[in-house]
């Protein structure tokens, strides 16, 4: 109780924290990405439409710098430099553009290499691809060493090919866990690797399990829309959601070790985890929805049995806010 009790006293710290970098990066945002946009609006041939730029502006582009970036910030104990933010706010703009190639433009997966590999080299065929490559090059040339960077993306690219597989309906379920941590945990290295310090070993393998963590985190919110498009996840093969929830929270547990036993200074680590916790500890209530849905069909998860209603879980409801708290609160950092 007194755990939990400290840590609802430091929960306004971290999240007023969160709450100013968030309404800082949208004042970036205004001055770089939005003028973009505008630009790009001009002369779009509809290869963009309005989702693709709120996911620059309201998602990627907004989140990537204020939540992770700052995050690798607080850890080494160094605030984003000027580069740094820039190149970060760039390479959230062009993710949702990159994933658009495999999940809806289906390009031909060499060409899609070719714009990793050469940006500098090419110009692109339509308005998303030029709007990717103006991103891209931007990033390269506010990155720190821009090879490390392109070394990432290009593990990024891997992970994308072999994700592929999940559409397989006899892919194992070590095979799902597999792709789904290399996906999110080289995502997570791909954005870290803008910084000028280098990685060591210890920080390589916490930032690449959060990432992994993050990515299960993502497919527990996109359980129907997975599985109406046919992709097998961890969550969508699951009959038992606390089986799934048991993993999750051991995932949790393992990050912690791995983080106190990088040599970040005590103090920065823990508030670290207290910034990384409040954004995975979001899993666990859409696993308590999960969880209702299981009891109401014979205590067995069958996803063919809901609707889009019964697995959409809203965390904009003030409950599901409260909720998050909850969990938050009772570990120990």
């Amino acid at each position: 109780m007194k755990n939990y009790i400290f840590n609802l006293i430091k929960l306004p710290q971290i999240y007023f924290t969160i709450i100013r970098n968030l309404k800082f990066q949208r004042e970036i945002i205004q001055k770089t990405l939005t003028i973009d946009i505008e630009e790009s609006k001009i002369c779009n041939d509809t290869s963009l439409d309005e989702h693709d730029y709120k996911k620059m502006t309201n998602y990627y582009g907004y989140a990537v710098p204020a939540i992770l970036g700052e995050s690798f910030g607080i850890l080494r104990g160094k605030k984003l430099t000027l580069k740094e933010r820039a190149a970060l706010t760039n390479l959230g703009a062009l993710t949702g553009l990159f994933d658009d190639f495999f999940d809806k433009r289906d390009l031909n997966e060499s060409y899609i290499r070719s714009l990793v590999e050469n940006p500098e080299k090419l110009s692109g065929n339509n308005s998303n691809e030029k709007l990717f490559i103006k991103f891209y090059n931007r990033a390269l040339d506010d990155s720190a060493n821009a090879n490390t960077l392109k070394e990432y993306f290009l593990k990024v690219y891997d992970a994308q090919i072999q994700s592929k597989s999940q559409i397989n309906s006899d892919i194992k379920r070590e095979e799902i866990e597999a792709i789904t941590f290399l996906k999110g945990g080289i995502s997570l290295l791909f954005y870290r690797s803008v910084f000028s310090d280098e990685m060591i070993e210890p920080e390589k393998l916490l930032l690449y399990k959060i990432g992994g963590v993050m990515q299960l985190e993502n497919d527990i919110f996109d359980v129907y829309k997975d599985y109406k498009d046919g992709i097998k996840t961890l969550v969508t093969i699951e009959n038992c959601i606390d089986n799934l929830r048991s993993k999750y929270n051991l995932l949790i547990h393992e990050i912690f070790a791995l983080a106190h036993q990088t040599n970040f200074q005590p103090k920065n680590t823990k508030k670290f985890l207290r910034i990384v916790s409040l954004v995975l500890c979001r899993g666990f209530v859409c696993l308590d929805m999960l969880k209702y849905k299981e009891r109401l069909s014979n205590n067995s998860f069958s996803i063919e049995k809901y609707d889009r209603k019964d697995l959409i879980c809203d965390m904009e409801k003030p409950i599901n806010f409260l909720k998050t708290i909850n969990y938050y609160a009772r570990y120990k950092y």
